[in-house]
Parts: C-alpha cells; structure tokens; sequence
C-alpha cells in the first residue's frame, strides 16, 4: 500500500468516526480539508526527500561515468605504450567502477520511478483538496439555506398546528357569537321602545282632565 493509499484511507477513517458526532456537515468538511492539507505538507516533505535523494544518486552516478571514462583513457594510453600490466590495473579499476555505475543506475532508475510517482499523487492530492475546498463553500452555503429553510417551516407548522394555543377558527366563531348576541340585545331594546311608544299612548292628560273639571 502506497503512502498516498494509506493518507485517503487515514483521512476516511476520521470521517467516518466523525460522521455521526457532528451535526453540522460544514464542520466536518473543513476538518476534512484540515486532515488532508496536513497529509499534503508531509507527502511533499518526503518527496522533497525523495528527490533530494534523486539527485544526489544521479551526481553518484555521472561521477563514476567520468570515473569509468578516464580509467578507459588509462587503459588505452597504457597499451599504446606497451605496458600491458599498467593497461591491466587500470582496467580493473574501470571494471570496478562499471559495477558501481550499474548499481548506481539502478538505484537512480527506482528512486526516479519513485520521485515522479510522489509528484503525480501530489498532484492529484493538490487537486483533490481544491475540488473538496470548493465543495466546501457550496455546500456551507446548501446547509445555510436548509437550515433558514427549516425554520421557516418550522415557524409555519407551529402557526397551523392544532395544538397551538390561538385557534382562527376558535376566535371566529366567539366573534361570531358576541356579534349575535349584540345583534339580540339591540332588537330586544328596540322592541322595548316600541312598546313605550304605545303606553304613552294610553297615559292619562291629567292638565287635559283638570280643564274638563274647571269647564263644568
């Protein structure tokens, strides 16, 4: 398992602990996104190393190229001057440093494979935390609207709830009813106006009375 392999699956684990423990969705997104720039910063420390490593086998390596080059030259320039046994050492010198060269390449060629590995999952990485920052944002302001959203109709439900202690309809018909009983009592005083109306009617003119009196 790659080291990039075990920083997802370090970084899921961590969310999924944290799933049920934390209401709200943006808070665990940008720990998240604080999990995963942590995991960035050391991947590219030990790519860092990786490459320095890179380098620093590649100058092994041109160094015992020119090494092997010259013994070569020594070899030649011995034999050109008939000295076999100088044109031998030199190039078991050069043998030697050959075998050096081929195991440098080799080391060279996996750190390589190794280092550009590092870089493209870096990457990648990089690319990831970018896309989830977005994310992020657009769902920070998801949530935001879904919560406003639900206390709003929160709100509503409690106002058309039949448990709510002011009933419309309820305040309609005491209305209804107070306005009834109004109505009545101005028709029963109506009726009582009309009834004086006619005993006045029937009262006794007593001035009208007393001047038959006198009359007679």
């Amino acid at each position: 398992m790659g080291i990039f392999s075990r920083m997802s699956n370090m970084i899921k684990a961590k969310v999924n602990n944290s799933l049920d423990e934390m209401e709200n969705p943006v808070e665990l997104l940008d720990q998240k996104l604080r999990d995963m720039d942590e995991q960035f910063n050391k991947a590219k420390l030990s790519s860092a190393q990786i490459l320095g490593n890179v380098h620093e086998i590649e100058k092994k390596l041109d160094s015992a190229k020119k090494e092997s080059e010259d013994y070569d030259q020594k070899v030649r320039l011995a034999l050109s001057k008939g000295n076999e046994e100088l044109a031998k050492r030199a190039l078991a010198k050069k043998v030697e440093t050959d075998k050096k060269a081929a195991s440098l390449q080799a080391s060279y060629d996996n750190a390589k494979i190794q280092a550009d590995t590092l870089k493209a999952n870096l990457r990648a990485l990089e690319e990831e935390i970018t896309k989830t920052r977005s994310y992020r944002d657009e769902a920070a302001a998801r949530f935001a609207n879904a919560e406003a959203s639900q206390k709003v109709n929160e709100v509503l439900a409690n106002v058309q709830t039949k448990s709510n202690s002011i009933q419309i309809d309820s305040i309609e018909r005491k209305i209804q009813r107070k306005e009834a009983l109004a109505q009545g009592l101005g028709e029963l005083r109506d009726l009582d106006d009309f009834d004086s109306e006619f005993k006045k009617l029937d009262e006794v003119d007593l001035d009208l009375e007393l001047a038959k009196y006198k009359s007679n």
